[in-house]
């Protein structure tokens, strides 16, 4: 049965980065049309940064499972975590620093939509199993 449940939630974590993934093109489009190209490209990599972080989180927490391993389960969701923090704090820096003309709102904007596919995301599977 652990098994099962395991296959399921690891289901649901590729879902949601694959559709995160699908945003980031839609984030690009969607600026593109309401700015320049910069907006784009801004968009496109704030909306990367926040795949790239949670497919990271989604990876490493999803690594063990089982009523045997709830403490390693934990300690991996705050490895996930630690690492998502991570991720989003260097790669903001790194974008910030080194990429110029840059829309700083474009690149929040493409962020906070991608990260909203995360809420939307278990809902739209719940309507999708029933």
């Amino acid at each position: 049965m652990s098994r099962t449940n395991r296959l399921i939630d690891r289901r649901l974590a590729i879902t949601l980065v694959c559709l995160q993934a699908a945003m980031i093109p839609v984030a690009a489009l969607l600026a593109w049309s309401i700015g320049d190209a910069t907006a784009a490209l801004s968009a496109a990599l704030g909306a990367l940064v926040c795949c790239l972080a949670q497919a990271y989180f989604a990876w490493q927490s999803f690594r063990t499972a089982g009523a045997r391993a709830t403490r390693q389960v934990m300690l991996n969701m705050y490895r996930g975590m630690m690492g998502k923090f991570a991720i989003v704090i260097v790669g903001f820096i790194l974008i910030l620093s080194n990429v110029k003309p840059l829309s700083a709102v474009a690149l929040f904007c493409g962020f906070i939509l991608v990260q909203c596919m995360s809420w939307f995301a278990p809902l739209l599977a719940a309507r999708l199993q029933k």
